[in-house]
């Protein structure tokens, strides 16, 4: 039973099923962040980001047993971590959100290092989520780095 809701949880609703599923689960955060932001508070956002981060860190292993491939394009859950990290500071202003999206996407697909190490060298949950907060903070440097002039 925990292993088909731990499914549900990483491929977030079986949207990681759908053609680019990356982005999908990007998106999946923006959403996800207006409504909490919107509704809840900033504080309720970054427990949300750090339960799914423990989360998944301790129970995504069992998941990764139902595929063959070491970072099946079907768990999202690591895009959905890493979207949200910039998201914190965008104060629901569209701009940051949209830049955010985009940066994100950037540096998620990129790599840059340390995020192409951590991407080939470790495996398992860590190697899956590293690379995603490692895109997630490049991108929170930029959207800082743009609150500072806007």
């Amino acid at each position: 039973m925990l292993s088909k809701i731990n499914y549900y949880i990483f491929t977030i609703l079986n949207i990681g099923k759908l053609p680019a599923s990356g982005t999908f689960g990007s998106l999946f955060a923006i959403f996800f962040y207006y409504f909490t932001y919107n509704f809840f508070s900033e504080t309720a956002l970054l427990f949300i980001l750090f339960f799914f981060t423990t989360y998944s860190l301790i129970f995504l292993k069992d998941v990764l047993n139902n595929f063959k491939d070491n970072d099946p394009k079907e768990v999202i859950i690591d895009e959905f971590i890493g979207q949200l990290i910039p998201l914190i500071i965008c104060k629901g202003n569209l701009f940051l959100i949209i830049i955010s999206f985009i940066s994100f996407r950037f540096f998620d697909i990129l790599k840059i290092f340390p995020a192409n190490i951590i991407d080939k060298k470790i495996k398992g949950p860590v190697g899956i989520i590293g690379d995603d907060i490692i895109a997630g903070l490049y991108s929170l440097i930029l959207i800082f780095s743009l609150k500072i002039y806007i």
